[in-house]
């Protein structure tokens, strides 16, 4: 089952279950492919800024687009769930944060502990 970590992201943990998780929502097919092709991007630029930054010869030049591609996949990943949040009204909590099935398109809360509800991002 491919899933994602939500603002770290979209989870992989999503469809596992477990306490403190609660399904608030889904999206559509078209919603669920975006959201993970810009996972997968923002996953690749990680792993790409990780193996950079521990190599003893660093090329600036790539070092800083990727720096800044991170920035701009990060950024638009945010703004999908902001976006998706609005158009659905999806519950929120201020110790939780949303998760993904790209499995079935299901959206989740997952709350850590804790008490109040909040804008989640």
């Amino acid at each position: 089952m491919k899933n994602a970590r939500r603002q770290q992201g979209v989870s992989s943990a999503a469809a596992a279950g477990g306490a403190g998780r609660k399904r608030v929502g889904q999206v559509t097919v078209e919603e669920r492919d975006g959201i993970r092709a810009m996972f997968e991007r923002k996953s690749a630029l990680l792993e790409l800024f990780k193996s950079l930054a521990d190599g003893d010869q660093m090329n600036d030049a790539v070092y800083e687009k990727v720096v800044a591609d991170l920035g701009k996949v990060t950024t638009r990943f945010n703004d999908w769930w902001s976006a998706m949040r609005t158009k659905y009204q999806w519950e929120s909590a201020a110790d939780g944060h949303w998760e993904i099935d790209f499995e079935d398109a299901s959206v989740y809360l997952f709350r850590t502990g804790g008490k109040g509800a909040a804008g989640n991002r």
